[in-house]
């Protein structure tokens, strides 16, 4: 038997955030990664020599003063954010072909956005305004500030107004409705049922700034690696908890799938809620809470189409979002995408992925199924098709690699949802607290999905740690 001070179950960003934090408490800590290297989503893979992305495309928050940097100097990370292309990181076109540039800094988006829709001037303004409030008032992105640190909780529950009725009241036009709420595939809640909070945190803190990190996730996985080691923190890999049991005075011991036990005092799960679920003590939760936690919506999947451009074209964009339905239906989760976004590296050869959002009901995407590979094939040859007719000057400039299903998240993350479980204002949030002394949960379900929201879930429960 192996025994820490706390154990750390999961090697992804908020895993390895709290790895850092409960090290810095001076307590011997040590992390299970079930895969054969840590951050395996984050840091992705190369095929035919070319890199591709497969965690980490931009953030907001990285500018000089804000979050970011702050919290990457608290967690001793080596990164280097810059900035994108100002006045158009990314592109959406609308079902009738129309482009609108998604520019960064309040003034570019407000005048971008009134060149297209003169007529909802008024309601562009106000809805900055109020996306600005919302950021302005967050604990969490001003945490660095000193503001409102002891508001942590509130974030779970006291923000019900959707996104989609907060757009109703302030702009008239469908169209523009669906551009500013376009970038929901960024968490994977519809906007009838996203906060308006959460929406503003995430998604409009790119219309202040947004940023790529230099060596993208790769370089992300290797900060994360060496600030591991300098904090002593020991890594085992190969390593999956099967169950986590209480012991003698508030102890824990979590036992492995090779039958390894390790001891500990605290123990931080970062995996999928419905996972921790199945390897927590039968009474971590109450019956009520855990019955809804184990029926939470999960977020949709992603189909992903891998390629790289020919020599004959670069783009210094990020992303082109291609939407073929408006509002309520642009994130639907059916077996047919809806809507598409096409990402770019920055690297040379520069890669590019295709993707759609589709349902991750692993009985649809089951890899043992006997029509799985034909399924996935004519999938992939229905998007090919789209974006040639959507886009023919740059598909034919893509030459594809290879593409994933859900399935494929699912052999390597153990859940087949994009951001895990669905971020619902009318459903149960997940709770990082359990009724079991010591035993937390994180993870991006916590607060919201993507690299700092990641690191905000961990940030949050290191403060629980001290009854804050």
């Amino acid at each position: 038997m192996l025994e820490y001070d706390a154990i750390v179950i999961g090697g992804g960003v908020s895993g390895l955030t709290s790895a850092l934090l409960l090290a810095k408490r001076g307590l011997k800590t040590a992390v299970l990664e079930t895969n054969p290297a840590l951050m395996p989503l984050i840091r992705g893979f190369t095929r035919n020599g070319v890199h591709f992305e497969t965690g980490f495309h931009y953030s907001f928050g990285l500018g000089e003063g804000e979050f970011g940097p702050y919290a990457f100097d608290k967690l001793g990370l080596d990164l280097q954010p810059y900035p994108l292309l100002q006045d158009g990181y990314d592109e959406i076109y609308l079902p009738t072909g129309q482009c609108i540039k998604m520019a960064y800094g309040r003034d570019r988006m407000e005048e971008n956005l009134a060149r297209a829709f003169p007529e909802e001037k008024e309601g562009i303004r106000l809805y900055l305004d109020r996306v600005q409030a919302e950021i302005d008032k967050s604990a969490f992105l001003n945490m660095h500030k000193g503001k409102n640190e002891n508001a942590f909780p509130n974030i779970l529950v006291d923000n019900t107004e959707t996104l989609r009725s907060a757009l109703d009241a302030l702009i008239r036009s469908e169209k523009l409705k669906t551009i500013v709420a376009m970038h929901s595939w960024l968490y994977g809640t519809p906007p009838s049922r996203m906060s308006f909070f959460l929406h503003s945190c995430t998604v409009g803190g790119m219309y202040n700034g947004a940023y790529g990190i230099v060596g993208g996730g790769r370089a992300i996985a290797r900060a994360y690696e060496a600030a591991l080691e300098k904090a002593g923190v020991d890594v085992f890999l190969n390593t999956k908890a099967a169950s986590i049991e209480e012991a003698k005075e508030s102890g824990k011991k979590i036992i492995t799938a090779q039958n390894h036990i390790f001891a500990c005092d605290i123990c931080v799960a970062s995996i999928h809620p419905k996972s921790f679920l199945q390897i927590a003590p039968a009474d971590v939760y109450r019956s009520g809470y855990k019955a809804r936690l184990s029926e939470i919506e999960e977020t949709p999947g992603f189909f992903i189409l891998y390629g790289v451009l020919d020599e004959k074209i670069h783009l210094e964009l990020s992303n082109i979002l291609l939407i073929n339905r408006y509002i309520d239906d642009m994130y639907a989760a059916s077996e047919q995408s809806s809507s598409y976004c096409v990402s770019f590296s920055t690297a040379s050869p520069q890669a590019v992925c295709v993707l759609a959002p589709i349902t991750s009901d692993e009985k649809i995407w089951d890899r043992n199924a006997p029509d799985y590979y034909a399924k996935k094939n004519a999938h992939a040859d229905s998007i090919k098709k789209d974006i040639q007719e959507r886009l023919p000057e740059l598909a034919n400039h893509i030459q594809y690699l290879d593409a994933s299903t859900p399935a494929t998240g699912c052999r390597y993350l153990g859940y087949s949802s994009t951001y895990g479980p669905m971020h619902d204002v009318n459903k149960t949030a997940v709770l990082p607290t359990t009724k079991i002394k010591g035993l937390y949960l994180t993870g991006q379900s916590i607060v919201t999905p993507g690299l700092l929201g990641a690191i905000i879930a961990s940030l949050f429960v290191d403060r629980l740690m001290d009854g804050r």
